[in-house]
């Protein structure tokens, strides 16, 4: 069985008004060494580094105001990273390009229900179903119908830069030709190719390129300094490398016209910065944060980022702004990937407490610090967490039997398994016997049999798949 068949049949198994003037960002420490919260946030965050789960990571925190910044790994120039390295941030762009279609609403030049035929350029026509035409707000809430990735770029979903070489010129062919999976409104389903779009036809709409749009409207309103679609040379010393799940260099994701949907890159510095923003577009009284004291002006942007606050979602339970995730405790967050970085950023406007997370691998698994940071901002106790020794991973090395099919464990440095004369595919430390595969985003349980270990578990999709050791456990 083929690499590729091994995961393939893991997965079918498992099946107002507008101002202009910048704003000073709050001033925010890099790796502060006295910052109230250091001790627990190492305590948190250094095993994944131990374990070699990411390269670097660098943690924000918010809360009412106070804000820290600890930097953990080894960022440019081999170096710990600070509030300033820049990474980056992918599906957090989505964030930013919903900010610009807020303050373009809040200009009054298009309405959320702006059909996107209306902005693109004549001769080249957005695809419909059901005679159902998609609109800005469908695009913003990846309920447009169109698919993850445009139709030409589907083969390279998992290419080290799916989107090398794409341009205008295919982005229109793809539009042209893209047929929908269900009528505008009916269905959510997350789509890189919808926000992708909808940044493009923002700045179409302002009459510029999306990065000039975002800078001119977004960024230098907000005083967002570090944050970038195209990375000035001046700064390009500050960007840290990207590297997979096993850590190995990749290249930079180009993105193209769909910049608006990952091509952002910025640093933990901005990203509390638009938190504090966003904790002021929150509050019904600029007196709350004290980064925003009464009498002071209001932050710009405000009603831009009020309106991507708003619900938009009927019904109970979680729910969906403009660009935002809102958990059912009324939270606001959203995370990102590309072929080296993974980052989160959230929010509680109820606490007034925020989180911010980068790394500088492709491992959607430090989101499980996210919870663990909220609760140490408040102030609990919060037990680190335990992944296995060398000698724990030695343990697991050997040879099973999955439905017939001989696969691999080996060890090198890292825990790998494998399908028969195929690439080995990384087992990133979750415990000290749990493991994670990221391109399954499933789990591998190993489960022993008094002091050996007898098989293993994948855990897919809801469903838990074994395959039993078949080679002798070690004396």
């Amino acid at each position: 069985m083929t690499r590729a068949a091994l995961l393939a049949a893991l997965a079918c198994a498992c099946g107002g008004p507008h101002h202009p003037e910048p704003v000073k960002p709050p001033v925010v420490s890099d790796s502060d060494p006295d910052g109230p919260h250091r001790i627990a946030v190492a305590g948190l965050v250094q095993p994944f580094i131990d374990a070699q789960v990411a390269t670097s990571i660098v943690v924000g925190l918010y809360d009412a105001g106070k804000l820290e910044i600890y930097g953990f790994g080894t960022g440019p120039g081999g170096k710990p990273p600070t509030g300033h390295s820049l990474y980056e941030i992918g599906s957090l762009s989505k964030i930013y390009t919903s900010v610009l279609l807020a303050d373009a609403v809040q200009r009054r030049e298009i309405e959320l229900d702006t059909p996107l035929s209306e902005l693109l350029p004549p001769g080249v026509t957005a695809p419909t179903k059901d005679k159902v035409a998609i609109t800005l707000r469908e695009l913003v809430l990846h309920a447009s119908g169109l698919p993850k990735m445009p139709p030409s770029r589907a083969a390279a979903e998992h290419a080290p830069d799916p989107y090398v070489g794409y341009d205008e010129d295919a982005l229109y062919q793809d539009l042209v030709h893209t047929e929908l999976a269900q009528a505008p409104g009916t269905k959510i389903t997350y789509s890189d190719y919808g926000l992708g779009v909808l940044g493009f036809a923002l700045a179409r709409k302002v009459g510029t390129s999306y990065a000039d749009a975002l800078t001119t409207r977004v960024l230098t309103p907000l005083g967002l300094h570090d944050t970038f679609v195209h990375v000035p040379d001046a700064a390009r010393t500050r960007l840290v490398p990207g590297t997979n799940d096993d850590l190995q260099p990749v290249p930079a994701w180009t993105w193209g016209p769909l910049a608006g949907a990952g091509g952002v890159i910025s640093s933990v510095h901005d990203q509390l910065a638009l938190i504090a923003a966003e904790m002021d577009a929150a509050s019904d009284s600029a007196a709350v944060d004290p980064l925003a004291k009464a009498g002071a002006p209001r932050q710009p942007l405000r009603s831009a980022l009020k309106l991507t606050q708003e619900e938009q979602l009927k019904g109970p339970g979680a729910n969906e702004g403009l660009g935002w995730e809102i958990d059912t405790g009324g939270r606001y967050w959203h995370n990102g990937s590309t072929g080296g970085y993974h980052s989160f950023i959230g929010f509680d406007p109820k606490t007034r407490r925020g989180v911010v997370i980068v790394a500088s691998s492709s491992v959607t698994i430090v989101d499980r610090l996210v919870d663990m940071l909220y609760k140490v901002a408040a102030g609990d106790t919060v037990n680190p967490p335990v992944f296995p020794t060398a000698a724990a991973l030695a343990a697991y090395v050997g040879r099973y039997d999955f439905g017939g099919t001989p696969i691999e464990v080996t060890l090198d440095k890292r825990l790998y398994i494998q399908g028969p004369g195929e690439p080995k595919v990384r087992l990133v430390p979750l415990s000290d016997h749990e493991f994670w595969i990221e391109k399954l985003q499933g789990v591998v349980v190993f489960e022993k049999d008094g002091d050996h270990i007898k098989q293993l578990l994948f855990l897919v999709n809801n469903q838990t798949l074994p395959a039993t050791r078949i080679d002798p456990p070690p004396p």
